[in-house]
């Protein structure tokens, strides 16, 4: 690979970035800075800074959550952009696309590249020291992070409209009830699919009766399954994804952002803030597989709880369903859990070997901001809608003839790709395809 020339072109806009340092927000002149003061780095980052001392910066956060990809001519010259597809449309094959490695600062100049890694060594320790007497303590420090991120974040956008995405479950509800003691104007927001009966989901039901309890209004997100499925297009460029979990939860992303955007005001120089409960469910292992027509859907890999923590987390870097989608509809999507990454990261395995162990916590985070049947509701998914599948969102694409093959091909077309064999190495063990550039070879 050629040297790195002193031109770097940025093609559109850049995923918001809501990076935090545990005690305040990153501005640019901090993302561009000292970079042992990254270290600090939590949330959503990643961006092109061109520095003071006239070289260039390229950085991503340390889980990942925005996405820079990258591709350099034969001079040397880097272009860059947060969705593959607009390299694609500038010409360039989909084959020599890479990403920058997620956790990774790269200063470029005068032909030199200085690269460092920001995420925390304490992350890869697969079973930390700790106990269950750390339990009240774990709370406690989630809690002041979550509260101490969600106030600067109130402070940094006084005025933009700010919805939170409200399924009812304990990630959601979590936030809800903490955000709204920071946003009084805090609109909460419910996906549902329209049923012949005209009934309302679990999770519907649920949120409704939530909204009410916290003092806020919902606004109700219900779509029809050709409604659903306007989105699939965008859905899967701006997710970044094919696989059927993230294109699932993707459309109902695209079904709350359709909503919120008919309704947001949107004062000068603001952009609508959309809070969500998304990675608590990494952080505490919390997936399942589902069943429907005699089918397994959303298998995880057989590993212990630690070690599919880790493969959860690491799998971040792939995950676009929210950021990507909502800014399809121009919303900057926030992920509050993001600010509490050490000390989730820090459970012990013994903790995440029960079965009780996100009611647990999450009473100790929220005491008595939720009521107890948020507490006590079994688990269900937003692709579900509660306990039973039929009737959702993977139901209706099942139905439909969506499937993983099917998604797989949609996603070659729009990407113009000759070899759909080049998937296989575009993602693989849960991280895009990546590299440096100016570096010789490429990651994987």
């Amino acid at each position: 690979m050629p040297a790195v020339s002193e031109d770097v072109e940025v093609i559109g806009a850049l995923d918001a970035n809501f990076a935090w340092t545990g005690r305040a927000l990153c501005t640019d002149a901090q993302l561009a800075g000292d970079v042992a003061a990254l270290n600090l780095l939590r949330g959503a980052a990643g961006g092109v800074h061109r520095r003071t001392n006239g070289g260039w910066r390229l950085f991503r956060d340390p889980l990942g959550i925005n996405k820079l990809f990258w591709v350099q001519d034969d001079r040397g010259r880097i272009t860059v952009a947060s969705r593959p597809k607009r390299l694609v449309e500038r010409g360039w094959p989909f084959e020599t696309i890479r990403s920058l490695p997620r956790g990774t600062v790269v200063d470029l100049q005068n032909g030199y590249i200085d690269e460092h890694s920001i995420i925390p060594g304490q992350w890869s320790v697969t079973d930390p020291a700790g106990g269950e007497t750390t339990l009240k303590e774990s709370g406690r420090v989630i809690r002041d992070a979550l509260d101490g991120y969600l106030a600067a974040l109130s402070q940094a956008h006084p005025t933009s409209s700010v919805f939170v995405c409200l399924s009812g479950g304990l990630d959601s509800s979590g936030i809800a009830a903490l955000a709204h003691q920071h946003f009084p104007e805090l609109v909460a927001v419910s996906f549902d699919m329209a049923r012949p009966d005209g009934r309302g989901s679990e999770d519907r039901l649920t949120a409704r009766r939530l909204a009410g309890d916290l003092g806020m209004p919902l606004l109700e997100a219900t779509v029809s399954e050709d409604e659903l499925f306007e989105a699939l297009d965008v859905v899967l460029v701006e997710g970044i994804d094919w696989r059927d979990f993230n294109v699932h939860a993707a459309l109902v992303n695209a079904a709350l952002a359709r909503t919120i955007d008919r309704v947001a005001l949107r004062p000068a120089g603001t952009t609508p803030l959309v809070l969500t409960g998304d990675l608590a469910n990494e952080f505490l292992v919390d997936y399942q597989p589902e069943r429907y027509r005699d089918a397994t859907y959303y298998a995880l890999p057989r590993l212990s709880g630690p070690a599919l923590r880790s493969a959860l987390v690491r799998g971040l870097d792939t995950c676009h369903r929210e950021i990507g989608v909502f800014a399809a509809w121009g919303l900057s999507a926030v992920q509050p859990y993001a600010a509490a990454t050490d000390t989730y990261l820090a459970l012990p395995a013994a903790f995440l070997a029960r079965d009780d162990r996100k009611e647990r916590l999450c009473r100790e985070v929220l005491g008595d901001l939720l009521p107890e049947y948020i507490f006590t509701r079994p688990k269900a998914r937003a692709q579900v809608g509660g306990p039973e599948v039929a009737g959702g969102v993977l139901a209706a694409c099942v139905d439909r003839g969506f499937d993983s093959a099917w998604l797989w091909d949609r996603f070659v077309q729009l990407h113009g790709i000759a070899d759909p064999h080049v998937l296989h190495r575009f993602i693989r063990g849960g991280c895009y395809r990546s590299g440096i550039p100016g570096r010789h070879g490429t990651r994987s």
